[in-house]
């Protein structure tokens, strides 16, 4: 058996509190900066902000709506919208009320790494290693993970809670592991439905590596399950109760359909997902994962290193074939492994610098170990940054996504104008909604959306907002305007006279 050595124990408080100084400071380029710089995008971002300020004007927190109608397409439980809403209410509707909250549970689930890290694998360095080894993960920091306002990032929060909180209860058997885990589970369910349940199989797979079936004689872990169950039970039948139709629009676009078909053109291999981790999402930390279970396999039965393989190895194995099954299979449907694979990639640079260090004879210092895992994580983070600035560089592109930009320019500049048509294409695009309905939260703003097959339906004397030539010129070709305020591709036009 192998048996690793610790790092010298931290005795000055400076030698404790560095790492996390450090840690919170290299935290906000990938998950704050330029947060804000991008517009709400097209498709599920969009979808949810619309549904949480739906929530404030339909005064209904149990029916989501789309549309002034309850939304079926986005059926998954209510708990993001929520969040969403209250950070409506305290942020403003606007980009940053979007995302702040998951940027912020992105960062709650990276400091529960740099914890988890000095438990089960070493000293601060290695909580250090563990959360921006996840925060240079190209699959977890971006758009519709921790860089938009979708579901995954605290989903993602959840699910690394529970498996952790599992972890501690193979090991100790206290109940209070059990019951945290059941309680992040049933949050899980709460904010993303079935996708917070997927971990199920790698969670009982991880009993078996472990050989901990014992642990399923006491009450506590099957407590657990009936929280989680009765939670679902009683969100899905209290939501049905109120507007009829919800579960047929839950087993159509949430768990029949996605598990039986491949939905919405969204065609990729059984591979795919693997191929993701060795092509771009994890590219840089693999290696030092798979170098991490390898070690972990040697080391002493009952060790903490030895438990904490296990666990991520059955995790990340159970949950990557539960995904690679499922019909329709999506970039960011993989985001709940990061934390897992991170935290394992940290244990496997710890343990093979303390392999080295005692290959050599040599005693590590703190400083040394801290000043290792800084240049280990050099290149990434530059990576990182790189990677964050050529999200935010396509911004202006697509003018369908600049009607906040000028609806806030309009606010600012045409005090007057509160009562407008947005005229945009007639394609699916909740971006121009959000921004309508942003509009009327924040300003009082009465918008009516519309598109150039209603140009008839206008009449001379109203105000109209479009962006876009392709969007704005049958308004031109069919009446006289006056501009009243131009942004970027956007302008807002008083229609004068037909022509």
């Amino acid at each position: 058996m192998l048996s690793l050595s610790r790092f010298p124990r931290i005795r000055r408080g400076w030698q404790r509190w560095l790492p996390l100084l450090l840690f919170l400071l290299l935290s906000y380029l990938p998950l704050f900066w330029l947060l804000t710089s991008l517009p709400a995008q097209q498709w599920d971002e969009s979808r949810t902000g619309v549904n949480a300020l739906g929530i404030w004007k339909h005064h209904d927190w149990l029916v989501l709506r789309h549309s002034g109608q309850p939304d079926l397409w986005n059926g998954k439980p209510p708990l993001w919208m929520w969040t969403l809403a209250v950070s409506f209410r305290v942020l403003g509707a606007s980009e940053l009320g979007l995302r702040l909250p998951a940027a912020l549970a992105a960062l709650a689930t990276a400091l529960l790494l740099y914890r988890a890290a000095q438990r089960w694998i070493g000293p601060a360095p290695a909580g250090l290693l563990a959360g921006l080894i996840l925060l240079t993960s190209q699959g977890y920091v971006t758009l519709h993970v921790t860089r938009t306002g979708d579901f995954d990032s605290l989903l993602t929060l959840w699910t690394t809670t529970g498996a952790l909180a599992w972890l501690a209860y193979l090991r100790t058997g206290r109940p209070r592991w059990a019951g945290l885990t059941g309680l992040a589970f049933a949050l899980a369910v709460l904010t993303k439905g079935i996708a917070g349940l997927l971990f199920g199989p790698g969670l009982l797979l991880a009993m078996a590596f472990t050989g901990q079936w014992r642990r399923l004689r006491r009450p506590a872990p099957w407590l657990a399950l009936l929280l989680v169950l009765a939670t679902a039970a009683t969100w899905y039948t209290v939501r049905e109760w109120a507007a009829p139709g919800y579960l047929g629009g839950v087993w159509a676009y949430e768990v029949g359909g996605p598990a039986g078909e491949q939905l919405e053109g969204h065609i990729h291999p059984f591979e795919f997902y693997l191929n993701q981790l060795a092509e771009r999402q994890f590219t840089a930390w693999l290696v030092a994962a798979l170098l991490g279970w390898l070690i972990g396999a040697w080391l002493p039965r009952y060790s903490r290193g030895w438990w904490l393989s296990r666990l991520t190895g059955a995790v990340a194995l159970g949950f990557l074939l539960v995904i690679s099954t499922v019909q329709t299979r999506m970039t960011w449907y993989d985001a709940p492994v990061f934390p897992i694979l991170a935290l394992q990639a940290a244990a496997g640079l710890t343990w093979t610098g303390q392999i080295l260090a005692r290959h050599f004879q040599r005693r590590v210092s703190y400083r040394a170990a801290l000043a290792g895992a800084l240049a280990v994580l050099a290149l990434p983070y530059l990576a990182q940054w790189q990677y964050v600035r050529q999200l935010q560089q396509s911004r202006l592109l697509d003018p369908q996504l600049l009607y906040g930009r000028h609806l806030r320019a309009q606010a600012r500049q045409l005090p007057a104008v509160r009562e407008y048509l947005v005229a945009t294409l007639p394609v699916l695009n909740d971006s121009p909604e959000f921004y309508c309905m942003a509009a009327e939260f924040n300003h009082g703003h009465r918008t009516t959306r519309t598109t150039y097959n209603a140009l008839d339906q206008a009449r001379p004397g109203q105000t109209v907002v479009s962006c876009g030539s392709q969007s704005t010129r049958p308004w031109l070709q069919r009446y006289d305007t006056q501009v009243l305020l131009r942004t970027d591709s956007c302008v807002t036009l008083r229609l004068l006279r037909r022509r």
